[in-house]
């Protein structure tokens, strides 16, 4: 289904912000949602995060959001939470049988496995089915790499190195297809510049942005006495991929966001919001799987020295290709120029029913790799 394009503060949907919402409202019982709570008084940042809570989660039962509004804060936070509860539900395999025994498009090696050894391509596995997002071929795919617990059966090896990356929901399909890739894009971006100790990084000059929301976003935290860090990564896919560390005397961590998406503005406060997310989630406290920076407080730290290797934005982003034609047009773009660097074809899995608010999917993108550790090194 191709869609028009809704343009909103630091997003591109194919509907209306509070469309979305009214569609997601009546099913949250069925998600396990039980209430949706704003976070953002509890810092003077003033950026908007809210957080949705799964009190029978089997992975994470409280997901952040963030957005330009309250609205979308609150429809990310939801969102993210009807991402995790599709991976969290019981999988059916289709098949068991040691990799060797398939006629797989692409290596064993090439997925995120924790330790590569030859034999494992003889080490039986339960395999799903997926459909490489080219060619439209149904092609296994293993379970582990989909599904998401907290416990993991005693019976099954334990070769997978399964996270969130890939795992979107959209309004559509092809909406929920495009933002997933770009994550894939984002983290092995990511994880190509720490390998290389950031040398693909662009540092930028956060007063040459002029973009109006991006300005606000920037002018709003400078405002505070934040130290504000931003950088653009350079990729081998050529699509916008940017960083942001966030720092305040109050609370000195280098907190920082990620973001990715054809549109250079849209991959940049992207970032800039997470960044602010993720000192949020840390200030609220309800994400049990986060470290404690009690260390932090230990002396009074001394401010970030200011950068003197600063590029302008509009230069740094010069050349940047253009989101051409609909939600399906891009996605089949991406996935093209996945395939191109690669070389194997990206695979998607329907995760939702066709009676759903939401198109949820999880991609897998052989031969791309994301960082180990949570944190982004500075």
């Amino acid at each position: 289904m191709r869609c028009e394009r809704v343009h909103l503060d630091g997003t591109v949907r194919s509907r209306a912000a509070q469309e979305t919402w009214d569609a997601i409202t009546p099913h949250l019982p069925r998600y396990g949602i039980t209430r949706v709570s704003r976070l953002t008084g509890l810092d003077y940042l003033g950026m908007p995060v809210w957080t949705a809570i799964r009190p029978t989660a089997r992975t994470l039962s409280a997901s952040q959001g963030k957005g330009a509004n309250d609205l979308l804060a609150k429809i990310s936070a939801v969102v993210e939470a009807i991402e995790l509860w599709h991976v969290e539900q019981p999988m059916i395999p289709a098949l068991h049988a040691p990799a060797n025994d398939l006629d797989l498009p692409f290596p064993l090696s090439g997925l995120p496995v924790k330790f590569w050894h030859e034999d494992l391509v003889h080490l039986p596995l339960e395999w799903t089915t997926g459909t490489q997002l080219l060619s439209g071929t149904p092609v296994p795919v293993p379970l582990a790499l989909v599904q998401r617990t907290a416990r993991r059966a005693p019976w099954q090896p334990d070769v997978f190195r399964a996270t969130s990356t890939g795992l979107a929901c959209g309004n559509n399909r092809d909406e929920a297809l495009l933002h997933a890739m770009y994550e894939v894009v984002e983290r092995d971006a990511l994880n190509a510049d720490e390998s290389a100790n950031g040398r693909w990084r662009l540092r930028i000059d956060p007063a040459s942005v002029g973009a109006p929301y991006a300005r606000q976003l920037i002018d709003g935290l400078l405002a505070t006495g934040a130290a504000l860090e931003l950088a653009l990564v350079a990729n081998a896919y050529s699509i916008p991929v940017c960083l942001a560390y966030l720092w305040t005397e109050d609370y000195p961590v280098h907190f920082a966001g990620a973001g990715c998406h054809q549109d250079p503005v849209i991959a940049l406060t992207r970032a800039i919001t997470e960044a602010a997310q993720s000192r949020l989630t840390c200030i609220a406290g309800t994400r049990d799987d986060l470290v404690s920076h009690e260390e932090a407080f230990d002396a009074d730290p001394p401010r970030p020295p200011a950068a003197t290797d600063l590029r302008p934005w509009a230069e740094t982003v010069d050349g940047c290709e253009p989101w051409r034609g609909g939600f399906h047009d891009q996605a089949q773009a991406v996935a093209a120029r996945i395939e191109r660097v690669t070389h194997y074809e990206p695979v998607f899995l329907d995760l939702s029913a066709a009676e759903e608010p939401l198109a949820a999917v999880k991609v897998i993108c052989p031969g791309t790799r994301s960082r180990v550790r949570r944190s982004i090194p500075r």
